[in-house]
Parts: structure tokens; C-alpha cells; sequence
């Protein structure tokens, strides 16, 4: 019995380690790099938001409904939530070169118009490890959702008659009140581009 009763509690020992093994120390492992999108309140109905010229606030085509997860896990977010405030949207994936060109100036951009407008990443059709190899290397932390199949890309092309899911990168600026006042794709952004595109369909000076 008293065999039986030791080898019990080297047993129960002997669990008690891999449970704490199991629980990592704080900080440890911690996720690093993107945050998800916080929810932002629209825009009262009767407000301008920003200054904007004619065909900012207010006009394009409405952002369509669908969920995204984050890229950093644990949740969904609305499409809807990227209104609320000044936003651009920025679909990227690692296998794209422009992409990767033009990814530190939208970082950098995020920074210096911190408060005035949001910048958001969509990984699309992308690998996520792929992805996050890029995000590390690049150290970019600004909010990053996911999309490998897609869906974004899909139902927004009809909308400003942009074939965003054949070419990547495609930046979208959105307004205050959820509408995409303009669709680019083109040459990777510069700074002085990226300024004078947000000025025009946001109303937003950096």
C-alpha cells in the first residue's frame, strides 16, 4: 500500500511539472507585430468628418459585407469597422514584389498620420507564415487582417471596376462613413504619392 501511495504522488508530480511546463511565463511567446482593427464609431450622419474635396465623404460604392480574420488570430472583424474613421486599405501578399517596395512607406505613413488616418494590411492569397516572415523582417505593426481566398479582393472589383484580384498590390481609400472614394493600382506608392491621393479622396493632410 505504501508502494502504491508513493508511486501516486510521483504520478501526480510528475503531472504537476508538464502543466507547468504548459504554461509558458508571461511575455513569453507574446504575440509580436500587427494588431487587429479596434472598433471604430461611424461618423454621425449629419457630420462632414474631415474637409474633404467634392466626391470624398460621401460618395463610392459602400464597403461589402464580410468578416475578416485577424492576421495575428483570435477574432473576425466586420469590413464595416475599417469606416469610422479616414482609412486606407492596402492589399498585399509576400510573393509580391511591388508590394514589398511599397510596404515600408505605408508603415511609415501609418506613423505620421497617426490620429488623422488608418492605415490596414490585407495578407491576400498569401501564406501565412510567408506573410509573417515579411511583417518580422519589415517590423510593420500596423493592423493586418487576412484573406487567402480572397474575398475582399472578389467583392470589391466589381465595384470600382478595378481588377484587384488579378494584381496585387491594390490600395483602397475609405471614407469616414465606410465608402471606397477611390481604388488605386498602379506603380508602388511613394510618400509624396500616398500624400497627395490621401489628401484628394480622404480631405486628410500628413
Amino acid at each position: 500500500m505504501r508502494g502504491r501511495l508513493l508511486l501516486v504522488g510521483a504520478l501526480l508530480l510528475g503531472l504537476a511539472a508538464c502543466t507547468a511546463d504548459v504554461k509558458a511565463p508571461t511575455g513569453a511567446g507574446a504575440p509580436t507585430g500587427p494588431r487587429c482593427i479596434e472598433r471604430a464609431s461611424p461618423a454621425p450622419p449629419e457630420s462632414s468628418g474631415p474637409s474633404a474635396p467634392s466626391g470624398g465623404t460621401g460618395s463610392g460604392p459602400v464597403l461589402p459585407a464580410m468578416a475578416l480574420p485577424c492576421f495575428s488570430g483570435g477574432r473576425f472583424t466586420d469590413v464595416a469597422d475599417l469606416g469610422g474613421q479616414p482609412t486606407i486599405v492596402n492589399l498585399w501578399a509576400s510573393w509580391c514584389t511591388p508590394c514589398r517596395v511599397e510596404l515600408p512607406t505605408l508603415a511609415q505613413f501609418a506613423a505620421d498620420g497617426a490620429g488623422r488616418v488608418r492605415v490596414v494590411g490585407v495578407v491576400t492569397r498569401d501564406r501565412h507564415d510567408q506573410a509573417q516572415s515579411v511583417i518580422d523582417e519589415m517590423k510593420l505593426t500596423f493592423p493586418m487582417l487576412e484573406d487567402q481566398g480572397q474575398q475582399l479582393a472578389i467583392a470589391v472589383s466589381p465595384l470600382v471596376s478595378k481588377a484587384l484580384m488579378s494584381a496585387l498590390p491594390a490600395t483602397l481609400f475609405i471614407t469616414p462613413d465606410g465608402r471606397i472614394a477611390y481604388a488605386y493600382q498602379g506603380e508602388p506608392l511613394t510618400e509624396a504619392r500616398l500624400k497627395e491621393l490621401t489628401q484628394q479622396y480622404l480631405g486628410v493632410s500628413v
